[in-house]
């Protein structure tokens, strides 16, 4: 292709040759003086076609990356990328500001960090079974092509890219999306629902970080939150949550072709949640593939609250960790095969922590179920016997 100042210097030898050539003999003057001026300026005119055309053609070229579009500036209008097309985030710090919709069948690689939403920010991303939306790695050939051009040299790779952050803005929707080879940031979550209402159904988290916040981090995440039918595997910790919305039984913890491919840490955790009561009055959890994880050394389901476990769950609890029960057992409603313990605890709902074989549960691991509306005895700690390896009930199996 020719460069566009190689291009201008021929034509300008070609229309200073032409114009001396017509001019010649008479000063450009004389019986065709006029008509060779008229060529003259067709010549001009063709060259300023030309050179127009290619500044539009340099244009292009600035802001694709082979099959796909580049972004490099922050998103304030509202916004759709469209079905099946391909983009890379190459701008450090991308804020999306207004509506960014995207359509079924996209690819957004990162080259860069983040994805962060501002001002009245709010992304709606609805994909299809057939044709989900892809967030992943600038270096990710299986998606996009090879978009860093180094053909087989870089592989992706959990962390290549920071997260998603609603950052405190409203309705933002991920239907049938994948989140790849994410969790690269501080926080180490790919998807960070950080004070925000938001629904993700349909979605698949695979191959990112997440051991401190999650693969998905809904830790933040309020009331109205919805979490259905989403698969995580290969990732570390899959999901964090907080006390303020229900979870059902339809999230899939392995992958589906692989069933003894799960997660490294492989139960939902919840760090230091929100007390139950606290404006939130009844909880639901049913998910029986993994066991919810209790991080709180004084957990509370306060007056009017009240937890329902399904049948078969499982609550872990993590060393120090306590649940109490303000108004007595009558705040937690338990389906059959409910179960209460350790977080060393491999025999109920797999290895959580991760370690193999190399920790057991021993009696005392964790506090226990506490009764606050026993005046005596005091302390009073429940001692059924679904609770294991606390410090008051000390059941085994």
């Amino acid at each position: 292709m020719i460069k566009k100042k190689e291009f201008i210097f021929l034509a300008l030898m070609f229309f200073s040759s032409s114009f001396l050539t017509f001019c010649g003999g008479n000063g450009g003057r004389g019986e065709d003086g006029d008509a060779d001026t008229e060529v003259g300026v067709e010549i001009f005119q063709d060259i300023e076609v030309k050179d127009t055309a290619i500044e539009e053609d340099i244009s292009t070229e600035e802001t694709t990356s082979s099959n796909c579009i580049d972004i490099n500036e922050d998103i304030t209008t509202p916004t759709t990328w469209s079905e099946d097309s391909c983009y890379i985030i190459r701008k450090w710090d991308f804020y999306v500001e207004h509506t960014l919709t995207i359509e079924p069948g996209v690819i957004v690689k990162f080259d860069a960090p983040n994805l962060t939403l501002g001002g009245n920010g709010t992304i709606v991303a609805n994909g299809t079974s057939e044709k989900p939306i892809i967030f992943t790695s600038y270096k990710d050939d299986e998606h996009g092509g090879d978009s860093n051009g180094d053909g087989s040299a870089t592989h992706p790779a959990p962390g290549d890219w920071n997260n998603i952050s609603t950052n405190g803005k409203q309705g933002s929707e991920f239907n049938y999306c994948h989140f790849l080879y994410g969790g690269g940031g501080s926080s180490d979550s790919t998807l960070e629902l950080y004070g925000s209402t938001a629904t993700v159904t349909n979605c698949v988290f695979a191959h990112n970080k997440g051991q401190e916040n999650g693969a998905l981090d809904a830790s933040s995440a309020l009331e109205g939150t919805i979490i259905e039918n989403n698969i995580f595997y290969d990732n570390e910790a899959p999901l964090y949550i907080d006390a303020v919305y229900d979870i059902n039984d339809s999230n899939i913890f392995h992958n589906p072709e692989n069933p003894s491919q799960t997660n490294k840490y492989n139960g939902i955790f919840l760090d230091y949640p929100h007390d139950i009561g606290e404006g939130i009055r009844l909880i639901s959890w049913q998910e029986t593939e993994v066991p919810f994880v209790i991080n709180n050394n004084d957990w509370w389901i306060e007056t009017g609250g009240q937890l329902i476990l399904g049948d078969d769950v499982v609550l872990k609890f993590m060393p120090g960790s306590r649940l109490v029960l303000t108004e007595g057992q009558s705040q937690l409603t338990r389906g059959s095969n409910v179960a209460f313990t350790s977080y060393k605890d491999d025999a109920l709902k797999g290895d959580t922590n991760g370690d193999g074989s190399a920790t057991n549960p021993n009696l005392g691991d964790w506090v226990g179920i506490y009764d606050d509306s026993m005046i005596t005895p005091d302390p009073y700690y429940f001692t059924w016997s679904n609770i294991y390896y606390d410090q008051y009930a000390r059941h085994t199996h």
